[in-house]
């Protein structure tokens, strides 16, 4: 086999994997998730966090950034991954992060210590048992006392349509050598046979939605992921059981897993409420068998820990919320009291009490900035016009804390056991963080202070973001932006028209920039 530098070549060094940043891998979300079951999780700001197959660190590098005084650890056994992060690190003058090139069996807390999180996103389904063995061990002898562990994989019932996808495309390839020929015959074949019959049935309905899945894939992701020599998915209790072995215990999915019963029938949705007071991985198993669950974001703890049965709805006046919704307009069958919302996912809420919509209003209104609990009782309070009912004085945290705890259950609103950094209005000198500025000169992905990235395909909504420091007024950046724009590569169009001529540049820069800074506000780009 090859080598680089002695080191032997990984797959990952010959095509490297997407490089992104994960939200539900943050230490805020993995802390808010343990905090809301009774566990006393690090404070994000003072934290070790350990990530396992990191790759070029784009997931820790931002974490890295815009937590100073927490320490990140990175280990990945692919040398150009690591290579690349290292070198983004020393151009970023990042001090409390470290990368290793290392095999994951090689990690002790002899050579590394213990961790408050541990992240291994990507890992555990695509590695050899033994390696599986040793992430769970790592979790277990490497987690500080109240430390939180999450771990991604692909789970049963949902992969079996995958499996069969998978297993005709890997033994199409198998007869070509390099990634890219191995890439395009896989989709080729599938294609091929998502179109073999005139009157489609179940199996080729099934082969047509796997095709349709492959369709938004990255090559590269779909390599790693679907071509992959090891793709082992599990059933929930069984990767729980793996866990239990390790003396680990399940805390919960670093994102939401909740569905709505009211899309149930009746008698599933009477049976799922039976399972809310029962054995909770049996309960967990039911949803993945309903829903067909195909990936999962779990987290772990200590098994000694002792853990609320259910969220501690009064653990949430500690935390912030925050909320990408618009309120919609009263639709005729659902009365003049019920306030109904809908978020930047599609999912809507009906909410009844008034107490409730004036509190969800406002935090919409604060996005992407987080609203503390203390923050809206005082702004619900000193709204005007406002009247608490008789049964509702005294008793508004109450009626929030379950209205907060119930929402963020069901996947519509985020809460964070910390702040977010981040502005939501356009300041005289406004600006963008220093690493949103660096990831530019290289790329198109952004990551802002809440760890969620956007692309910038457009040269012009690059250049604003390169020109925010917080050293120029509005004036300077259309000034700035005009004579970008009088290059070839900033040329700005206008309802499709090429705008040209001094004058009229200024004009069309005048008029785009207002929006342009709105818009990087609303995505939680600006810092200042």
């Amino acid at each position: 086999m090859d080598e680089l530098e002695g080191h032997l070549v990984s797959p990952y060094d010959e095509v490297l994997y997407p490089s992104k940043t994960l939200p539900q891998t943050h230490p805020s979300r993995l802390a808010t998730v343990a905090f809301l079951r009774g566990m006393q999780p690090a404070s994000v700001g003072r934290c070790r966090v350990l990530e396992l197959g990191c790759g070029t660190a784009a997931n820790l590098i931002p974490m890295a950034f815009y937590h100073p005084e927490s320490e990140f650890v990175g280990l990945d056994s692919a040398e150009r991954p690591i290579a690349l992060g290292s070198n983004a690190i020393s151009d970023l003058g990042l001090r409390n992060i470290t990368l290793h090139l290392m095999d994951l069996r090689e990690a002790n807390p002899e050579k590394l210590g213990h961790f408050d999180y541990i992240i291994a996103h990507g890992v555990y389904s695509w590695v050899p048992q033994p390696v599986r063995e040793c992430i769970l061990a790592i979790c277990q002898k490497m987690l500080n006392p109240q430390g939180v562990a999450y771990v991604s994989y692909n789970a049963y019932p949902g992969n079996h349509f995958r499996d069969l996808a998978r297993g005709m495309m890997r033994f199409h390839v198998s007869g070509f050598e390099t990634p890219a020929d191995k890439i395009g015959q896989a989709r080729g074949v599938l294609k091929f046979l998502s179109e073999s019959k005139n009157k489609p049935d179940y199996y080729l309905n099934v082969i047509r939605a796997e095709f349709e899945r492959l369709l938004k894939y990255s090559d590269c992701g779909f390599f790693h992921d679907d071509l992959n020599e090891i793709n082992q998915p599990f059933y929930f209790h069984e990767f729980i059981a793996n866990a239990r072995r390790h003396q680990l215990q399940f805390v919960g999915e670093a994102g939401p897993n909740q569905f709505n019963l009211a899309e149930l029938s009746p008698s599933v949705a009477a049976k799922m409420n039976e399972l809310e007071n029962g054995d909770e991985i049996v309960r967990e198993q039911f949803k993945d068998f309903i829903q067909g669950t195909a990936f999962r974001q779990t987290l772990l703890c200590h098994a000694e820990l002792e853990l609320a049965p259910r969220l501690l709805s009064d653990r949430v006046r500690h935390l912030y919320a925050r909320c990408n919704a618009v309120r919609l307009e009263n639709r005729e069958n659902e009365g003049p009291l019920k306030a109904v919302f809908r978020n930047a996912s599609g999912i809507e809420a009906a909410i009844v009490h008034p107490l409730v919509a004036r509190a969800l209003s406002y935090i919409c209104s604060q996005y992407p900035r987080s609203v503390s609990f203390d923050e809206l009782l005082e702004t619900i309070h000193s709204a005007s016009g406002f009247e608490s009912g008789a049964d509702d004085q005294g008793n508004e945290a109450a009626i929030l804390e379950g209205a907060l705890g119930q929402l963020y259950e069901q996947g519509f609103l985020p809460l964070s056991i910390c702040p977010t950094k981040v502005v939501n209005r356009v300041s005289e000198r406004p600006a963008t963080s220093r690493l949103a500025r660096f990831q530019l000169q290289s790329g198109q992905l952004v990551t802002n202070p809440l760890h969620m990235s956007f692309h910038f395909p457009d040269p012009f909504a690059r250049q604003l973001l390169l020109l925010l420091d917080g050293s120029r007024d509005r004036e300077a950046l259309v000034r700035d932006l005009v004579e970008f724009s009088r290059s070839t590569e900033g040329r700005v169009f206008e309802n499709g028209i090429l705008v040209d001529g001094l004058e009229q540049l200024s004009s069309a820069v005048e008029r785009r920039l207002p929006s342009g800074l709105q818009s990087l506000a609303r995505e939680g780009m600006l810092v200042g």
